[in-house]
């Protein structure tokens, strides 16, 4: 017999789209889960859509609990859900998203694999397009990732590691043991997110990765990730959301030299969520003050060996720098831009695979830090084009040796990867590439 997996489920007017769900709660090839539902005091007929799914779900040989209260928040549906599960294994989807076949089935299978190791998570698809992914390396289907000196916990607050409890499943003793439901906090207007994943990573030294798109993330305007427009209500948030980490962390983490650290990496956090927004919203006459918020607290934190300035900003844009610095705090190596540097020595081909919007504004920072590729390769060139006075010309794998070395522009291309890796010439992806050069150039500079 399979074993329980408790699905809590928080649901506020969320009656267009909570049928969706629950289909695919049913369609699930795991025949021993845990429905269970809690209405955050939805008035718009949710309450309904839950009473009508309950015999189709029960039909399907699965256990139903509806949980009613008044609308207190996301916050306060989970602990409610956290309170009433019985299975081995517990996770967390939205109401308004919608699972793979295998979500539950996949992800238990790789816990079971790693009897030593209390939490899995699988990729997620956001709007037909996969939103992240956490090694572009990654070629096998399940893989151990390592928390070695809280390696994931500094990227998830640095907003580099998965965000959404959505996509993780993790054992039920680890509640217990982290005792997560009794000091969940549920006075908070932000989301669930830190309160499941903080706990969770300042404690387990490993996290499975099931590489599989098994979670479909559709989002709403009115979630509470993309509501939030106007200046003042962006710095609450944002502001709240800091403060909620501080209280966790102030909780879970015992050194105070960790503590500081997390601290500041939280701050930092914050000025990337800030400015997400005020790009997203149009809102520029803020942000001049906020960029320069952010690069007193990274320098006065002396968290990187170089000094940002806004001339460093102007010149690469704050996406580039803040994802550098992020790079930085957590795996930096700079052994790719040498590997590139030592074939280049050896008047190799370096190729740059596509030639569509990523590459048009990445591959100019590329120039400027002296990384000029020979070709430029892409399915729709025609003879005689050129980019950014690169010649342009459609790819020809057979043509690669070891002596090649690609750099990806593309994104979510599996099958040009999977072409690639079977050659024998020597592939990066742009990101990772990218700020390695950015940051050597800086060291350098300094």
């Amino acid at each position: 017999m399979h074993s329980r997996v408790s699905m809590i489920v928080p649901c506020y007017n969320k009656v267009k789209y909570i049928s969706d769900m629950l289909d695919s709660v049913i369609k699930q090839e795991w025949d021993n889960i845990e429905v269970v539902l809690v209405n955050d005091g939805s008035s718009d007929g949710t309450r309904e859509i839950m009473s009508n799914y309950t015999e189709k779900l029960e039909s399907r040989g699965y256990t139903v609990v509806i949980l009613d209260q008044e609308n207190q928040g996301v916050a306060s549906a989970i602990k409610n859900g956290l309170e009433h599960i019985s299975g081995e294994f517990v996770c967390f989807p939205d109401c308004d998203d919608i699972l793979h076949t295998e979500y539950v089935s996949a992800m238990v299978s790789a816990l079971k694999s790693f009897p030593n190791t209390n939490c899995v998570v699988c990729d997620v698809v956001g709007n037909g397009r996969v939103s992240w992914s956490p090694s572009k390396n990654e070629r096998s289907e399940v893989t151990l990732l390592q928390n070695d000196q809280h390696i994931l916990l500094k990227k998830f607050i640095l907003a580099s590691f998965f965000q959404s409890a959505c996509v993780m499943m993790m054992r039920t003793s680890l509640l217990s043991k982290l005792g997560i439901a009794q000091n969940f906090i549920t006075n908070v207007k932000t989301t669930q997110e830190q309160q499941i994943w903080l706990p969770i990573l300042t404690s387990e030294t490993t996290i499975v990765h099931v590489n599989r798109k098994l979670y479909t993330y559709v989002e709403r305007e009115m979630s509470i990730e993309t509501s939030v427009k106007d200046i003042q209500a962006i710095y609450q948030y944002a502001e709240d959301r800091y403060e909620l980490s501080r209280d966790i962390l102030t909780n879970y983490v015992s050194s105070a030299e960790n503590l500081n650290l997390f601290l500041k990496l939280s701050s930092i956090v914050k000025y990337h969520m800030i400015l997400a927004r005020i790009n997203k919203y149009g809102l520029d006459e803020h942000k001049p003050k906020n960029i320069e918020e952010y690069i007193e607290l990274v320098n006065s934190g002396g968290l990187i060996p170089f000094k940002l300035t806004t001339q460093i900003v102007d010149e690469f844009g704050f996406g580039m720098v803040s994802s550098a610095v992020n790079y930085y705090l957590t795996e930096y190596t700079p052994e790719k831009r040498k590997e590139v540097l030592f074939n280049r020595g050896k008047q190799n081909r370096l190729i740059a695979y596509g030639a569509g919007r990523i590459a048009e504004r990445l591959l100019p920072i590329f120039i400027k830090l002296n990384l000029v590729p020979d070709e430029v390769w892409d399915t729709k060139a025609c003879p005689g084009d050129h980019f950014h006075e690169i010649p342009l010309m459609k790819p020809t794998f057979e043509s690669l040796t070891k002596k090649d070395t690609i750099i990806l522009f593309i994104y979510d291309k599996k099958e040009v990867e999977q072409t690639l890796h079977k050659t024998d010439a020597n592939v990066f992806y742009y990101q990772d590439l990218l700020i390695e050069s950015f940051l050597e150039a800086q060291l350098n500079v300094n």
